[in-house]
């Protein structure tokens, strides 16, 4: 009878050997299935609400640097001159500081995300020209169209590219890149008359931030300067950008501008324009848009009444990045 007993108290301490394995073998496979598909899809859903909160960080970025210029209207005596906007972006989903909860294993949640902020000039440009009377071209500065630029460097999200550039906000990803909010730029018909008014938007600074902290960005509004005011018998507005996709995007919001506008083809004599686009493989890309009076034919050289009317008023900017301490109380 001993030895029989014996036996079953090593089949029972047996039994709970493998039950701990089992037991030990389920919570693994719960930690893996967490691993492989809550911690992505958490990631994921972090990484969509910081790029939806980019977005909306450049679009009032947008909206406040408007302010300024049009509460300061040239040879005004009063205006925003010297004003200084302050505002802060957060460049990643919370890196290090999300990484203690759920059990207090890192693995449970997913990995913080980082970005780079810039400030820089990639060699982007816009060139207005027209023709008036005396049938001389006018060719107006060039100008800089440079960028505040946020780079994602997301882990389980798609990589994405917000920039503000010329008083815009643009977002470029894998799929292509699209006018987010339009610059200042307006091609109007007035019925007898077309209007050009263009606001050249430039950022003056060079810096860059990376990381996944708080980075605030202080822009000065500089003094404008005066506007040029003429009437021609077409202008011409071309950009010069990087790529044929970013050259795409603003032949596409030229378009979408002029139509706005109400300038379209009804007949042959009547309102017209041109646009056109540099051939895919070329680099740097560019897409121009010809804006013709409504008087006389769609050739612009033989127009003989100055029936657009054009305004620009350049404004310059400076701007500076500086990155927060984000671990104090």
């Amino acid at each position: 009878m001993r030895e029989k007993k014996s036996v079953h108290d090593k089949e029972y301490a047996l039994s709970e050997v493998i039950g701990f394995i089992l037991l030990l073998g389920i919570i693994v496979a719960a930690f893996a299935l967490w691993m492989i598909y809550i911690v992505p899809v958490n990631g994921r859903e972090a990484e969509i609400a910081q790029m939806n909160f980019v977005k909306d960080r450049f679009t009032d970025y947008k909206t406040s640097l408007d302010s300024l210029w049009v509460n300061s209207p040239y040879g005004a005596s009063w205006g925003q001159d010297g004003v200084t906007l302050s505002t802060s972006i957060n460049l990643g989903t919370g890196g290090g500081n999300t990484q203690a909860g759920g059990l207090f294993l890192p693995m449970m949640n997913p990995v913080g995300s980082s970005a780079t902020l810039s400030v820089s000039d990639n060699g982007d440009n816009m060139n207005i020209s027209s023709i008036g009377p005396g049938d001389a071209t006018v060719q107006y500065n060039q100008y800089n169209m440079t960028i505040l630029q946020y780079q994602s460097m997301n882990n389980y999200w798609i990589q994405q590219t917000y920039y503000y550039q010329d008083g815009g906000v643009f977002l470029t990803q894998l799929n292509g890149s699209v006018c987010r909010v339009a610059p200042p730029i307006s091609f109007v018909n007035n019925t007898n008359t077309y209007s050009v008014t263009i606001t050249p938007i430039t950022l003056n600074g060079v810096a860059s931030i990376g990381g996944n902290g708080p980075v605030r960005v202080d822009t000065r509004l500089k003094t404008l300067t005066a506007p040029v005011l003429s009437t021609e018998y077409w202008v011409n507005t071309s950009v010069t950008v990087t790529n044929y996709t970013a050259a795409r995007m603003w032949l596409d919001m030229f378009n979408s501008t002029r139509r706005n506008g109400g300038i379209t083809v009804t007949s042959v004599a009547k309102p017209c324009y041109k646009f056109g686009i540099s051939s895919p493989a070329a680099v740097p890309g560019v897409a121009f848009m010809n804006i013709t009076g409504p008087a006389g034919t769609c050739s612009p050289d033989e127009q003989t009444t100055p029936d657009v009317n054009l305004m620009i008023q350049p404004v310059s900017y400076d701007v500076t990045l500086n990155s927060i301490v984000s671990n104090l109380n």
